[in-house]
């Protein structure tokens, strides 16, 4: 989620600034009255320009840098739909509001619809991400010897879980499971976890992402197996391992992003470049130190 953290600072400079568009020139219409003073609109934008000013502005101008570039690299909104639908099977979530949800809460992202998340997120990080790997080659070999280093922390198990406070209440939701009853349909009556509405589904994670002793019991399950109630800080679950990946040919495409990400140049180095190359032209003195260049 790094990358995407980098990119939200843009839409929340966007938001705040759209705000103010249009009314710059100083109109003097109240908005507040608070006791005896009035509060005009003229005065509210002057003070957004002088507390988010220089921010939004290089928030801008980053914004349309990396537009002229997605369009210099051909990036059209197949690829973005491509990463959109990547993002969301990572995540495990095939809603979009539920992913948009996702987005405003967990992720903070001021997202006011999941346009706004393709065009001000997606579109950027496929930008830095084909300019910073852009001179990377990665050859068998290589994925070949990073696998055999790293074969434990790269195996990988898709599950889902069922949570309950009890024990008792975990047991009773095995022998249903037992008896033929759906895992998707429990979960959703069950479960206090927020997956559940998405029948539990935790997507992929590897070894260490989840806490000890749910890690042990779904790294020692086979495709199919249902767990016994297992008792963690946050209650008891029942796990379903979906599948696993611990062949290189299974972990191949992952090694390559990794070994990627690695190798690539900084995003912040990507960023500073595309600056030093764009053609900015400052037209008001008054805003000269303003751009970060």
């Amino acid at each position: 989620m790094k990358k995407l953290l980098l990119t939200a600072g843009w839409v929340t400079g966007l938001l705040v600034i759209s705000a103010c568009s249009g009314e710059e020139t100083g109109n003097e219409s109240t908005i507040v009255n608070v006791n005896e003073t009035s509060i005009t609109e003229a005065e509210f934008v002057a003070a957004l320009k002088d507390r988010y000013g220089e921010q939004i502005l290089n928030e801008m101008v980053q914004k349309t840098i990396f537009n002229d570039q997605a369009d210099q690299l051909n990036i059209d909104s197949d690829q973005v739909e491509e990463e959109f639908q990547s993002f969301k099977q990572n995540y495990g979530v095939e809603d979009d509001e539920q992913l948009l949800t996702m987005l405003q809460t967990q992720f903070q992202l001021p997202v006011d619809s999941i346009e706004d998340f393709k065009n001000d997120v997606l579109k950027p990080q496929l930008v830095l991400r084909e300019i910073s790997e852009k001179d990377i080659e990665i050859t068998d070999k290589d994925k070949q010897t990073y696998y055999e280093d790293n074969k434990e922390d790269l195996e990988a198990v898709s599950a889902r879980h069922i949570l309950v406070e009890k024990e008792e209440t975990a047991v009773e939701v095995k022998e249903k499971l037992e008896s033929g009853e759906e895992f998707e349909t429990l979960a959703e009556e069950y479960s206090t976890d927020g997956t559940a509405s998405e029948g539990g589904d935790l997507g992929y994670f590897n070894r260490g992402q989840m806490v000890e002793a749910f890690d042990e019991a779904a790294f020692q399950m086979s495709p199919g197996e249902i767990s016994e109630p297992v008792e963690t800080e946050f209650g008891f679950h029942i796990i379903e391992v979906l599948d696993t990946k611990t062949s290189y040919e299974a972990l191949e495409s992952d090694i390559e992003d990794v070994l990627k990400e690695e190798q690539a140049t900084p995003e912040n180095e990507v960023i500073q470049e595309l600056m030093d190359k764009a053609n900015i032209n400052i037209e008001e003195s008054s805003y000269e130190d303003w751009i970060q260049t």
